[in-house]
């Protein structure tokens, strides 16, 4: 179970043991992140000359799929790289450019850390997430015939009505509200994006779903 003490005592640790003492105390928080292991929050400033600043580190570590003790780890030790990078106004040319890289790198030789650019969830940690939250759900048919999904995120739920029969290529779209956890894997959409998706495991998982209709500013669950 992870706490925020012993994250605490872990950044601690590996802050004089991997940066020598040079990271700035950061909050930590946990969430319950779908999508994302661990993440570094900050603010920044751009003054009129001179290089943008960045302060009020925040670190966030989501603790909604099983990990390992090593795996939790190179998680913090990622996001750590991150601080390093941020906190030392280091130029680098994208979040994982060759700075991050050799970062990383020299950190997993050195201490023998498994630390990775990404994490992609495997299918068992994907079932894992088995709580019942609603989904509100756009079915799209492209013109080849294949189908994916839209899972809206509640506030863009007008704009994405809206815009997705807008993409090229999407002949029709249908909605639903479902409360299937099988859902819970795919992330909550602000701007239209649709993924591809098999049609049996789409068709079995939109069985207990319901059907959604709009008139102007409303939608409703469809009666028929």
């Amino acid at each position: 179970m992870v706490t925020l003490e012993f994250m605490n005592q872990k950044f601690d640790e590996l802050n004089e043991l991997c940066f020598g003492g040079a990271l700035p105390k950061v909050s930590i928080r946990l969430s319950k992140a779908r999508t994302y292991l661990g993440q570094l929050g900050f603010k920044r400033k751009r003054p009129l000359f001179g290089k943008t600043q960045y302060y009020d580190f925040v670190l966030r570590i989501s603790t909604r799929l099983e990990q390992t003790e090593e795996e939790i780890i190179d998680t913090l030790l990622h996001e750590m790289i991150h601080l390093y990078i941020a906190s030392h106004q280091l130029k680098d040319s994208s979040s994982h450019g060759p700075v991050f890289r050799q970062m990383m790198n020299d950190l997993n030789q050195r201490f023998g850390r498994h630390i990775t650019i990404s994490h992609r969830k495997t299918k068992d940690e994907l079932n894992q997430d088995t709580q019942r939250r609603q989904h509100l759900v756009c079915v799209s048919t492209l013109a080849s015939g294949e189908r994916g999904i839209t899972i809206a995120a509640k506030s863009r739920l007008f704009l994405l009505w809206d815009q997705i029969p807008r993409i090229p290529k999407i002949v029709s779209q249908t909605w639903y509200v479902s409360y299937d956890p099988y859902f819970n894997r795919f992330p909550r959409a602000l701007t239209p994006k649709v993924y591809r998706i098999n049609a049996s495991d789409l068709d079995l998982h939109l069985k207990a779903a319901r059907p959604l209709v709009r008139q102007g500013r409303k939608i409703f669950i469809a009666t028929t």
